[in-house]
C-alpha cells in the first residue's frame, strides 16, 4: 500500500474519531480572518470586478462548507477603504493604485454574499497603520491622511508610519471612520487586529523617543510615557466603542491581540511583550467593558515556551471574570503544527467553555480554503461536522425574534427527503434571516434544554430540504427557531415528530414521550393461506401520539400507523397485502429493544377498502383486516 496514502487515512481515521470524542456545540463562535492588505486572502490585485466577485463568493463557499459561521473582513489596511467613504481613498489592493474607485462596492458585495450563507461579517480595521510596508513609497490619493493630515503621522527608522495615538484629534478620527461604516452598512461587527504602537522588527526595536513631543503636549497626567501610550490606546477603544454602540448597538467589537500579553504571564511563557512592546493592554479593555470579545492570537503550538494550552485557560480566566467572551486565534501555519493540532487546540477550547472560550478564529482564509493541514477536510467531516451559531451576548441590546409558525415537513415519496417550511412572524423585520433547526431523541421545551449537536441547519429562508440520510430511523422531534441580530433566539416554533421516518403528528407546544399502550389484542390464526383468510377482529383502540394514530385513514397516501408495546427484545416484520394474500407491501423487518413504539406503514399500494396486516414478532405470526377508504 502506498504510504502517503496509508498515512491520510490513518490521520482522516483519528480526526473522525477525534469529533466523535469532542461534542459539537450548538453555540460556537467559528470565525476565519479574510486578509486583503498585500491582496493575502483576496481580491487579486486589478482583476476586472466580476472575476473579483466570482473568487469572493467561492471563498465563501467554502468557508460555509466547513461550517464556520462568521467572516472577519478587512476593510481598511493603511488608512484606505473597502467601502464608499467620505473620508478616507479606495484601496490599491482593488485596483492597483491608490483612490481610483473598483466597479462595485467590496464590503456591500461581502455583506451580501455573507449573509446569503447565513455568515456573519464582521469589519476588520487597522487603527492606526498608514502603509503596509517599508519599501519603496506607494504613491498615496490625494485625500489619504498622509497627505491631508502630515502633522498626524509618526515615521519610524524602519519606514514605517502609524497615525500617532497620542493625538485626541486620532482617536477620535480612528472612530469616526469605525461610526462611518457601521452607520452606512449592516455590518454585524467591528474588529481590531494586534497592530497598535509599531512592532519591534529586525533592527528596528520599537518606538523609541518619536512621539517624545506629542507626550510633553499631552502627557502630564503620566509620570511614565509608557503608560501614556497605553492609555492612548486605551482610550481610542473607549470611543470606538461609543461610536459603535451610538449607531449599531447590537454589532459586536472585538480585538485579536498578540497572544502574549507580558513575558512570564502565566508562568513560563516566553515572547514579546505587547503590554511594554506594542503598549497594548487588553485586560483594561475587559475590565473596562471597551470590548465584547478577545481573540488573542496563539499562534504557536500545544507545549514548549508559548504553550497554547497555558496561553488558552489563562486568557479565559480573564474574559470570564470580565463577563466577556473569549475566542481563541490559530495559526495554520504555526511552527511544528500537524494535522492534527488545530483539531486537538479547538477540543482544549471546548473543554474552557465554562469559562467564557467560546469559539476560534483561523488565520487566514485561503490557508484554509487551501486545505494546509487538512484543515478545512478536518473541520467538515470532524471539528464542525456539525452546524453551530455563534452564542448570543446577554449584555449587547435587541429584542427576542418572535417565534416561527405552521413548521411543517413533508416527505418526497420517491427519494426519501423532507421538505420543510414555515412562516416568519411579521413582528420579525430584521433582513440577515437565520433560523435553527433542531432534530431531538427525546422531547424538549427550549432550546437551551438541547445537548450538543442537536443543531442540524441554519437555513436563511422559509423553507429547507432535509436529506433522507440525515433524517434517523428512530423517533425523533423537530422544531426550529429564529435568530435576531444579535445572536438571540426566539422561542421554538410548533413540533414535528417523526416515527420510522414518517410524520407522526405536528404539536403546537411542547410534546411528551407517547404514553406506554396496551398489548395489540391480535387473533392468532392459522398459517396464511391465500384462498381462506379467516376474519380477524381489529386490534384494540389505538392511541398514537398527539392524538394521531386512528386505524381508519382518510386517504391512500396517509401512512398507516401500528401500536406495538414490546416486552422484551424482538424482531419484527410487517407484510400489506390484499384479501387473495397477494403481498403489496413489505413495510417493515427490523429489530426493536423492548418498549413501545408507533409504526407509520407506507400503505400506498394497497386499493381502498379491506385489507391484511400481517404481523410478525419472533416468528409468531398474526394476521388482522384493516380497513382503507
Amino acid at each position: 500500500m502506498n504510504f502517503k496514502f496509508l498515512l491520510c487515512f490513518i490521520i482522516s481515521a483519528l480526526l473522525c474519531l477525534y469529533a466523535f470524542a469532542q461534542e459539537q456545540p450548538n453555540r460556537e463562535f467559528r470565525g476565519v480572518w479574510v486578509a486583503t492588505v498585500a491582496n493575502l486572502d483576496w481580491p487579486k490585485q486589478g482583476e476586472p470586478a466580476a472575476k473579483q466577485k466570482e473568487a469572493l463568493q467561492r471563498m465563501f463557499d467554502k468557508i460555509k462548507d466547513a461550517n464556520l459561521n462568521v467572516v472577519l473582513f478587512q476593510v481598511r489596511t493603511e488608512c484606505d477603504a473597502f467601502y464608499k467613504s467620505s473620508k478616507e481613498p479606495w484601496s490599491r489592493y482593488l485596483t492597483g493604485v491608490q483612490g481610483v474607485a473598483p466597479e462595485y462596492d467590496p464590503l456591500a458585495f461581502a455583506i451580501e454574499e455573507a449573509h446569503k450563507r447565513g455568515l456573519e461579517l464582521h469589519a476588520w480595521f487597522n487603527p492606526y497603520r498608514v502603509n503596509s510596508n517599508s519599501g519603496p513609497n506607494v504613491p498615496f490619493a490625494a485625500n489619504h491622511i498622509s497627505k491631508t493630515k502630515p502633522d498626524w503621522l509618526l515615521s519610524f527608522a524602519n519606514g514605517k508610519k502609524i497615525l500617532n495615538p497620542g493625538l485626541p484629534e486620532v482617536r477620535e478620527y480612528v472612530a469616526s471612520v469605525v461610526r462611518e461604516v457601521a452607520q452606512h452598512y449592516a455590518i454585524d461587527g467591528v474588529h481590531f487586529d494586534d497592530y497598535f504602537y509599531p512592532y519591534p522588527e529586525g533592527n528596528f526595536k520599537g518606538i523609541a523617543s518619536e512621539d517624545a513631543a506629542t507626550f510633553a503636549r499631552y502627557g502630564k497626567n503620566f509620570k511614565d510615557i509608557k503608560d501614556w501610550r497605553r492609555d492612548n490606546v486605551n482610550e481610542t477603544m473607549r470611543l470606538v466603542q461609543l461610536a459603535l454602540k451610538s449607531v449599531r448597538p447590537e454589532a459586536r467589537f472585538g480585538v485579536s491581540p498578540f497572544g502574549i500579553w507580558k513575558t512570564d504571564v502565566p508562568a513560563g511563557i516566553k515572547g514579546m511583550d505587547a503590554y511594554n512592546a506594542i503598549y497594548a493592554d487588553p485586560l483594561t479593555w475587559l475590565e473596562k467593558h471597551y470590548v465584547d470579545y478577545l481573540s488573542p492570537q496563539l499562534y504557536w503550538v500545544i507545549g514548549g515556551n508559548q504553550d497554547y494550552r497555558k496561553l488558552l485557560e489563562w486568557w479565559s480566566d480573564k474574559t470570564f471574570s470580565a463577563s466577556r467572551h473569549l475566542y481563541a486565534g490559530h495559526s495554520l501555519l504555526a511552527k511544528g503544527a500537524t494535522e492534527l493540532e488545530l483539531p486537538n487546540q479547538i477540543g482544549i477550547s471546548r473543554a474552557n467553555q465554562h469559562r467564557n472560550a467560546l469559539g476560534s478564529v483561523i488565520f487566514r482564509a485561503s490557508n484554509l480554503t487551501d486545505n494546509t493541514l487538512q484543515s478545512h477536510k478536518a473541520l467538515k467531516e470532524a471539528t464542525f461536522m456539525a452546524p453551530a451559531a455563534p452564542p448570543a451576548m446577554p449584555w449587547k441590546p435587541g429584542a427576542r425574534p418572535a417565534a416561527p409558525t405552521d413548521f411543517a415537513m413533508v416527505k418526497d415519496e420517491k427519494t426519501g427527503d423532507y421538505y420543510l417550511s414555515w412562516k416568519r412572524s411579521s413582528r420579525n423585520k430584521h433582513t440577515f434571516k437565520r433560523y435553527m433547526l433542531y432534530c431531538s431523541f427525546e422531547p424538549f421545551v427550549n432550546a437551551a434544554a438541547l445537548p450538543a449537536g442537536a443543531l442540524r441547519a441554519i437555513p436563511v429562508s422559509e423553507s429547507y430540504t432535509i436529506r433522507a440520510s440525515q433524517v434517523p430511523a428512530q423517533p425523533t422531534y423537530w422544531a426550529i427557531t429564529e435568530l435576531g441580530t444579535n445572536n438571540v433566539e426566539s422561542d421554538l416554533s410548533n413540533f414535528v415528530a417523526l416515527n420510522m421516518r414518517h410524520v407522526i403528528a405536528k404539536a403546537s407546544a411542547a410534546p411528551t414521550a407517547p404514553e406506554a399502550e396496551p398489548e395489540p389484542v391480535l387473533e392468532q390464526v392459522e398459517p396464511l393461506d391465500a384462498r381462506t383468510i379467516q376474519y380477524i377482529k381489529t386490534m384494540a383502540a389505538q392511541k398514537a401520539a398527539f392524538g394521531v394514530g386512528s386505524n381508519q385513514v382518510s386517504t391512500v397516501s396517509t401512512p398507516y400507523y401500528l401500536d406495538l408495546k414490546l416486552k422484551k427484545k424482538s424482531e419484527v416484520k410487517v407484510v400489506l397485502a390484499s384479501l387473495d394474500g397477494k403481498v403489496k407491501t413489505e413495510a417493515l423487518q427490523r429489530k426493536f429493544k423492548s418498549g413501545t413504539y408507533t409504526l407509520s406503514i407506507d400503505r400506498s399500494k394497497l386499493e381502498a377498502g379491506e385489507n391484511l396486516l400481517i404481523l410478525t414478532i419472533n416468528k409468531e405470526r398474526r394476521v388482522k383486516r384493516i380497513m382503507l377508504n
